[in-house]
């Protein structure tokens, strides 16, 4: 059962036999420790997050541009790599809300966190469903009702809610996405100069 709860894998062979020779009282807890190691603990949890954020690889109710978020693994990585690296929980919410705002030194992985707020469902870029995907995930509520009208006994009236669409709406993605690493890859460069040689191409066309 532990297997499945934490990694959602079932144990090996060898290791229901590892578990069964070992007549220590630590045994049980041996596994916990080896399973919350294991790489496959994040993607077994990161997954019930990708659940929260509404995470997708395209986009719904677009029909004049192009649908895909080329690049959503990043977001999808970097859930994994919190889970299995125990990002603190405060850490892991400044991150996905203002990562392009905090100070991130050499490693700007951190910046896949924005994902949150970019992929999942925006029809049309509509600003309210950002809102509501922060409140949903963040504050365990949804103020969607807010944004016509105040009801007596919520806790977010309707200033509240158009104070927190002013934070959004002022605030734009860049269509340059940063690199999230060190050194680029040399395909990387490969690609920049294709495209390059293929915006001109179409630049020119009649």
């Amino acid at each position: 059962r532990v297997y499945y709860n934490l990694t959602g894998l079932p144990p090996s062979m060898e290791e229901i036999q590892t578990f069964e020779r070992d007549q220590s009282s630590e045994a049980h807890e041996k596994v916990v420790e080896q399973l919350l190691s294991s790489p496959h603990y994040g993607e077994r949890w990161a997954r019930h997050w990708m659940d929260v954020s509404r995470y997708s690889d395209t986009k719904g109710y677009v029909f004049q541009s192009d649908r895909s978020y080329p690049f959503a693994y990043t977001y999808r990585d970097y859930l994994v790599r919190s889970f299995n690296e125990d990002l603190p929980y405060d850490h892991f919410i400044k991150e996905q809300l203002a990562a392009d705002l905090m100070d991130l030194g050499q490693d700007k992985r951190p910046l896949a966190a924005l994902g949150y707020l970019t992929l999942g469902r925006r029809f049309l870029n509509n600003q309210h469903d950002i809102i509501d995907v922060v409140s949903r995930g963040f504050m365990g509520l949804t103020v969607t009702c807010a944004r016509c009208h105040a009801h007596k006994y919520d806790p977010i009236p309707t200033e509240d809610y158009y104070s927190l669409y002013g934070v959004f709406a002022s605030t734009r993605e860049p269509s340059e996405k940063p690199l999230l690493g060190g050194e680029p890859h040399p395909a990387f460069a490969e690609y920049q100069h294709e495209k390059q040689k293929r915006s001109e191409a179409h630049a020119r066309r009649p």
